[in-house]
């Protein structure tokens, strides 16, 4: 028993040894691959390979692949729909390859969960969608002339966000809070910050006032709320 055993493994080895298959895609190794080197495979033994789509996969013959030219990229692949909903369902695909060539098995993915914080995002464009919208300036009308001196057009850099939020961070004095915390940082720098400096300010008050809405330049139009008003 055991000398036919150290045979058999000896024999398996002698298999593996006679040839390294080339490295590469199924379809490559197909095609480089000569009858009769190295171990008889089994009559049954066929070359797989797969295409897939952003929800499910399908194993295809390798042989089918080439013939039909398909190149396996996620962006090209056919939509794959299987037949009937009995337990042969993952046999096959309604949509094949030019020629009706069929896949042999079709994989279906179930959809990933979205994490938390992608379900908060959705939510929050949702709410924001229901409510009426204003065009804001990141960079106030009232300095004009102090941010083209820095090379920025006040009007290409407006957010549509919502009614209510505009109002709040425009209530009081010469365009207070939002307006007053842009002088703060003009007496910080002393008037003498650069360009890039400016739009780090603006995004860290776009944080700073929990601004969320959809960038625009002041001309472009939205179809969501009121027509916008000024600053």
């Amino acid at each position: 028993m055991r000398r036919w055993a150290l045979g058999f493994i000896a024999g398996v080895l002698g298999c593996a040894s006679s040839g390294t298959p080339p490295v590469g895609a199924p379809l490559q190794v197909w095609a480089r691959a000569e009858v009769g080197q190295g171990c008889e495979p089994d009559a049954e033994d066929r070359c797989v390979a797969t295409l897939c789509t952003g929800t499910e996969c399908a194993l295809f013959f390798c042989e089918d692949l080439a013939s039909s030219g398909i190149v396996r990229t996620r962006a090209t692949a056919p939509v794959f729909v299987a037949p009937g909903g009995t337990a042969q369902r993952n046999w096959g695909s309604a949509q094949g390859l030019p020629g009706d060539r069929q896949p042999v098995m079709v994989f279906r993915w179930y959809p990933q969960e979205r994490l938390p914080s992608e379900v908060r995002r959705q939510q929050a464009m949702e709410e924001w969608a229901r409510r009426p919208k204003e065009k804001h300036h990141l960079f106030p009308q009232q300095y004009t002339a102090y941010f083209l001196s820095k090379g920025i057009n006040v009007h290409d850099y407006v957010m549509a966000i919502d009614k209510d939020l505009h109002a709040r961070i425009h209530r009081g004095p010469d365009g207070a809070p939002w307006n007053g915390e842009w002088r703060m940082f003009f007496s910080r720098t002393y008037g003498r910050a650069t360009k890039p400096q400016h739009f780090e300010q603006a995004s860290k008050m776009i944080q700073q006032f929990g601004l969320f809405g959809l960038t625009m330049t002041y001309w472009q139009s939205i179809e969501l709320g009121p027509f916008p008003r000024d600053d």
